[in-house]
């Protein structure tokens, strides 16, 4: 009866996992139809972009956030950050200003176009892509460290 119950919660915990996202790694990520941008500052163009899917309120994010944040910022201009969220302008703008520069932007996600064409369902939910869009990583950005970014930013 115990293998029975193992073998179910294995079934249900690789089901879960399976459909979560819909980002395959090599491949060509689908437009994500990212218009809003907070204070209306549209990070520079990089060699790569991190897209950080996140809710303010979620201490999860906030962490992932803090962790991505000196990665940005330790592989100058490589590496650009959005942070996409489906929360109002006025909501997460109070949160996010702080983290407004030249490579970082928060994007507003109000229909979740975003978060539906990449199959989102839990956050934080980060995904790297090259210029072409092309698909390098995805994960929990808290996950992310400096050897597996030194990994990624080597794939041409």
């Amino acid at each position: 009866m115990k293998r029975f119950f193992a073998i179910l919660l294995l079934l249900l915990t690789v089901t879960t996992a399976a459909t979560a996202q819909n980002v395959i790694v090599g491949e060509r990520l689908p437009d994500l139809s990212l218009r809003r941008w907070l204070m209306d500052l549209e990070p520079e163009q990089t060699e790569y972009t991190c897209y950080l899917f996140y809710h303010s309120e979620s201490e999860l994010c906030k962490k992932a956030l803090a962790k991505i944040k000196p990665l940005i910022e330790s592989a100058e201009w490589e590496l650009g950050l959005v942070i996409v969220t489906k929360e109002e302008y006025e909501d997460a703008g109070v949160t996010l200003t702080e983290h407004l520069d030249d490579r970082i932007g928060v994007a507003f996600d109000l229909q979740g176009r975003a978060f539906r064409s990449l199959e989102v369902n839990f956050i934080p939910f980060c995904v790297i892509c090259d210029r072409k869009r092309r698909a390098l990583w995805c994960g929990n950005g808290a996950t992310l460290t400096n050897s597996v970014l030194d990994k990624i930013l080597t794939i041409k």
